[in-house]
């Protein structure tokens, strides 16, 4: 049998010492495979990271087919960016703020996903309700007023 093991990385040269256990959990664990519409997402949205807060922040949005690896962008991105503490003001600060929502979200919907993301309440359905309602009826107004 062959021992030579100068083809392996460090890291997969080390699992072979290990207990029958590691080296089976590393094979079953997930890998980053960068392939060339992937890193071009990534660098966009790096590039995004980094660019000045201002009032018009430029933003993206990633769209395609089912089983593209939108998810796993999104969520290797997420991985890079991780959120943070700040004890001195004592706020946690989130670089990254990434939602998934289905084919046909509604605006209802979005912004009741991006505030569950951002932790911030939200109000019971009644005035939920309401307030759509109201704004409807505003919006029929100015229409009407348009004519």
């Amino acid at each position: 049998m062959n021992t030579d093991i100068s083809h392996l990385t460090v890291n997969a040269a080390a699992l072979l010492g290990d207990t029958d256990k590691q080296p089976i959990r590393a094979i079953r664990s997930r890998r980053w495979l960068v392939y060339p519409r992937a890193k071009q997402v990534l660098d966009r949205l790096n590039f995004l990271v980094d660019h000045l807060r201002g009032t018009r922040v430029p933003s993206i949005a990633i769209y395609g087919d089912s089983g593209m690896g939108k998810t796993m962008i999104m969520k290797r991105f997420r991985h890079q960016h991780p959120p943070s503490f700040n004890r001195l003001t004592g706020r946690p600060k989130t670089p990254v703020l990434a939602m998934e929502m289905t084919s046909r979200p509604g605006e209802k919907r979005f912004y009741a996903e991006l505030l569950t993301l951002l932790g911030a309440p939200q109000r019971p359905p009644q005035i939920s309700q309401r307030w759509s309602k109201l704004r409807c009826a505003l919006y029929d107004r100015r229409a009407s007023a348009g004519d």
